[in-house]
């Protein structure tokens, strides 16, 4: 499965699971406190006003309960106001019900609290309007939500103040409502209970709230506002009322409305960020998450809308975190391939470097300059008919060793063995600035190595083994070649075949390596080198000039033999004749002498034609 696939599927996965755990709302706990840190301070109306049951007011009044004479009292002392909405439980008798009960029938602007207790509605003793004052507290302790909904033929406490102090046409919403906290615990005006008995106030067009705020009477939630300090419930009831009036109740985001979020994080996360190095990944989604909660902050403040702050902000991290790892195994993955594909050809040391800069291969045919490298063991079918099969594998095998060995070890890539012959080339798969120069001293050692292992071998009752190079550098198409089953990286063009030629020509001259003129331009400075001739390979019409790359150099006789080859160059052929005949007294072994001395005969009997330009032409490859 490919790196493409493999993510794909992955993404799918991790979608389905996200949308499910959506679906099912979980982790609800962690998202609710994530989304209360969104809460900020707002000011609050100031025209609700909370009458405290507080401990000043129990220390002043007595021991609560009270008598139910000090409410029916504090009723006339607020009477102006708009609404009244008294949040203390009168479920049961006393001997002080007649006096409150003809206070309550004179004061239509009175709301009771009621309340609902497992499916069982418990009414006030008074004839009068009521409205039940349960709040919804979370399974983590935290009063959040509100009943905006009928239930057993009775309104929301807070929804009957405000219908019957602002809006008498007010429709319930019939919802569970998320409660818009504008401000931490005692933010609204709030006067102590037993001062508004002794004193005289102004409530007119007030909407006034009596509850309880004394911790030992037990009426304190946690919200997300509280900061570690609770708030009593009817200051709840009061920012209820003050969402209903503002109508800015909070909208939390949907779970569609989440899942599109997680979808594109998870596309950003898994099929962008991913793809980053791990210096701009990081920075990338630190501000994404950053965006995101600026973002959040914003909506929250400006149109009371919540989003979620769990999902999405997960979602990134763990679709870039998979995506991250799977390019991470995937390139373990090319690593290995590289290792597997090019082990075998290129250095060590190469290869570390392909698979360090593997994004700068360009593997699939390119044009570029490279040094070729073609040597061949001479006289092989000879040396085959004398061996029998396993000796001979056994020779080819050490033979072929040393040489790649050598190869390799000068950043060489190997590119085939033809039989006994072996191709190579140098600057591919990656630029090698010294190419040129890496592959003549590997061409070098291979001849010094060669001399080295043949004792050896001549111990063991083995034929002597010598071989022939031709080197040369220019342009070529390096890359897989093959068909899409079967194929090798490979070097292809004129610059390849003319390698093979002047390998070819290393019998013809009697030497052990043959360069091209472009490689000697490159190489002339750190090596000694013999000017052979000027030919016109099998197949091409220009003439090129060839070198001998000299492993055991005569300074004297390359002298001779360079002047002796441009007097043949000149036409001037009698005296190249005694040149390179007195040069064959002194290096008898010298077939190239011998080459010449045949031509310049030739020559002087047959000249040669006008437009002959001192190169000879190949009849074989």
């Amino acid at each position: 499965m490919n790196s493409k696939t493999t993510k794909i599927t992955t993404f799918t996965i991790l979608f389905i699971i996200f949308s499910t755990f959506i679906l099912l709302n979980a982790f609800s706990h962690i998202r609710a406190t994530l989304t209360d840190r969104l809460y900020s301070d707002k000011p609050v109306l100031d025209n609700i006003i909370i009458i405290a049951i507080d401990d000043y007011s129990i220390q002043k009044i007595g021991r609560w309960p009270w008598n139910r004479i000090v409410f029916s009292e504090i009723i006339e002392k607020i009477k102006e106001a708009k609404a009244v909405g008294i949040d203390v439980s009168f479920f049961e008798h006393s001997s002080s019900d007649t006096q409150l009960s003809a206070t309550l029938k004179k004061n239509n602007n009175l709301v009771l609290a009621a309340e609902i207790n497992h499916d069982k509605h418990y009414q006030p003793i008074f004839n009068t309007t009521s409205g039940f004052a349960n709040l919804l507290t979370d399974s983590d302790g935290v009063t959040r939500h509100v009943a905006l909904t009928r239930i057993q033929d009775t309104l929301p406490f807070a929804f009957m103040i405000f219908q019957k102090s602002w809006n008498p046409a007010a429709e319930i919403p019939d919802k569970i409502a998320t409660i818009n906290f504008a401000a931490p615990p005692e933010s609204f005006t709030t006067y102590s209970f037993a001062d508004v008995l002794q004193n005289n106030y102004n409530f007119s067009n007030k909407i006034i709230l009596i509850g309880a705020t004394a911790p030992d009477l037990h009426d304190t939630y946690f919200v997300p506002t509280s900061r570690g300090t609770a708030m009593s419930g009817v200051e709840i009831h009061a920012t209820i009322i003050q969402n209903l009036i503002r109508n800015d109740f909070l909208t939390n985001q949907s779970r569609p409305g989440i899942t599109i979020l997680v979808l594109i994080a998870g596309v950003l996360g898994m099929f962008i960020i991913s793809r980053l190095k791990i210096q701009h990944a990081l920075p990338t989604i630190l501000s994404t998450l950053a965006i995101y909660a600026i973002t959040s902050i914003m909506l929250a403040n400006n149109t009371n809308y919540h989003l979620d702050l769990f999902y999405a902000p997960l979602a990134l991290i763990i679709f870039t975190s998979c995506g991250t790892s799977i390019h991470y195994f995937n390139e373990k993955q090319e690593n290995k391939y590289l290792t597997n594909a090019f082990g075998k050809y290129i250095s060590h040391d190469l290869l570390n470097q392909i698979v360090a800069h593997k994004h700068n291969l360009n593997l699939g045919g390119i044009k570029t300059t490279v040094t070729l490298f073609f040597s061949d063991i001479r006289g092989f079918t000879t040396i085959s008919e004398k061996l029998g099969p396993e000796q001979l594998v056994t020779l080819l095998n050490e033979y072929l060793t040393a040489m790649t060995t050598i190869i390799l070890d000068h950043h060489g890539t190997l590119d085939k063995f033809i039989g006994d012959a072996i191709m190579a080339f140098w600057n591919a798969p990656l630029p090698e600035p010294n190419h040129t120069k890496l592959a003549c001293t590997a061409a070098v050692a291979q001849v010094k190595a060669l001399k080295q292992l043949q004792p050896q071998w001549a111990a063991r009752g083995y034929p002597t083994i010598d071989i022939g190079c031709g080197l040369n550098t220019g342009e070529a198409v390096i890359g897989n070649m093959g068909s899409t089953d079967r194929f090798d990286y490979t070097a292809m063009g004129d610059t390849v075949n003319l390698a093979s030629r002047l390998e070819s020509l290393t019998k013809t001259y009697g030497v052990h390596i043959i360069i091209s003129e472009t490689t000697h331009a490159l190489v002339k400075d750190n090596f000694k080198c013999r000017k052979l001739d000027a030919v016109k390979v099998k197949g091409k019409k220009i003439p090129v000039t060839i070198y001998e790359l000299c492993i055991d150099y005569d300074e004297k006789f390359v002298e001779k033999y360079e002047e002796a080859l441009q007097k043949y160059f000149k036409r001037n052929f009698k005296e190249s004749l005694t040149m390179f005949t007195n040069l064959l007294k002194t290096k008898e072994n010298s077939t190239s002498c011998k080459l010449f001395i045949e031509r310049c005969e030739h020559f002087i009997t047959e000249p040669p034609t006008d437009d002959w330009d001192g190169s000879y032409e190949m009849k074989t490859k």
